[in-house]
């Protein structure tokens, strides 16, 4: 099984010397670059044979250059303005079609640089959140490892900011791969026993095999029994290829790994996932958990998926419990497990009973 160079590598944003090119998609949006540019008293060199812009800039006063000339384009001119950056010196060729991107990535990207420091500097922690069977309240099944990022000068910076950011700056398969693999080192080193499930995102992998190679390389390297980690897809309702999600869980089952689906309830398209991706363990959406006590649609579909999933040999979690009348009513109806704050919230440290 060979890496993936993609996922394994976390690309600095640009050379300190080098040429910005641009290919705008029409001459309207041409001179609205080149105002920018002439804004800052920027020298801009035109093909006209293929309509190509270039300009050299040195950092740090790349981030200056593309504000100043994205300032007058609109979000439709930005995505639609093809961009390449090339090293001082260097000009396009063949093999650089490949990282051709747009305008509007490469301001994200430049804008998210903090987040590629933080990879580089692996200052990604973990929270554990626990997750009990219903038929023993007092020690945890398992528990859910929730990854947050350590800016510079140490705050804490949320799992949607990290996400949001890797999603614009394209560094999504770098941030998803340090997550996998921060999570389970921090819940080694945290002293985590028992079931760990472990989130990933699918638009993240490429091709499963060598996209999760340097995962499982983290499990062994913790010495962790494989059938004690359980992967779990998050944004389930947002896969765009079945067939796609279906090849990562069936490389994750090969390697001794168990998959559980998130969110299942939030819409058709993740009922209609199950006959094709056969999970182990699905995740009832915490929308149809809140106030499930008195309210009978919700009372009514909670209870079919829980039904459901029993008859397909699938295990079922509710999450996002914040009342004890919510988990009286998933115990009287016989879910699996359960998870929310009720029952114990995220922290730094695995979950102890105040028995123990």
């Amino acid at each position: 099984m060979s890496y993936c160079e993609k996922c394994d590598s976390v690309p600095e944003i640009a050379p300190k010397m080098g040429t910005l090119y641009l290919w705008p998609p029409v001459a309207h949006t041409t001179g609205k670059i080149l105002a920018g540019a002439k804004s800052i008293d920027l020298d801009v060199e035109k093909s006209a044979s293929v309509a190509t812009l270039s300009m050299r800039y040195s950092r740090p006063g790349l981030r200056a250059l593309i504000d100043a000339l994205a300032k007058d384009l609109l979000p439709e001119e930005l995505a639609d303005t093809k961009a390449l950056i090339m090293a001082e010196d260097q000009v396009p060729e063949i093999d650089d079609i490949a990282r051709i991107t747009s305008l509007s990535a490469i301001r994200a990207a430049i804008g998210a640089e903090w987040l590629g420091s933080m990879l580089r500097d692996n200052r990604l922690n973990s929270v554990f959140q626990p997750i009990f069977s219903t038929q023993d309240l007092s020690a945890p099944f398992a528990h859910e490892c929730l990854i947050r990022g350590e800016a510079a000068d140490g705050s804490v910076i949320n799992p949607a900011q990290l996400f949001e950011a890797a999603q614009s700056a394209t560094l999504l398969f770098q941030l998803d791969r340090a997550a996998r693999a921060a999570n389970v080192r921090n819940a080694t080193k945290a002293g985590v026993t028992g079931n760990l499930f472990i989130n990933f995102t699918p638009s993240s992998i490429y091709d499963p095999d060598s996209c999760l190679r340097s995962t499982i390389d983290v499990v062994e390297e913790c010495n962790i029994d494989r059938n004690k980690i359980v992967f779990e897809v998050i944004e389930t309702e947002k896969v765009r290829s079945t067939a796609h999600l279906s090849a990562i869980l069936e490389s994750y089952r090969a390697s001794g790994f168990r998959v559980a689906l998130d969110d299942v309830g939030s819409g058709y398209s993740t009922l209609n996932l199950l006959p094709e991706l056969r999970p182990d363990i699905i995740k009832i959406d915490r929308e149809l958990i809140d106030h499930v006590d008195h309210d009978n649609y919700k009372q009514v579909i909670v209870s079919k998926l829980i039904g459901l999933a029993k008859e397909l040999d699938i295990e079922v979690i509710a999450e996002g419990i914040e009342r004890q009348e919510e988990l009286d009513f998933l115990i009287e109806h016989n879910v699996d497990f359960v998870q929310g704050f009720l029952l114990g919230r995220p922290a730094s440290s695995p979950y102890r009973s105040s028995e123990s």
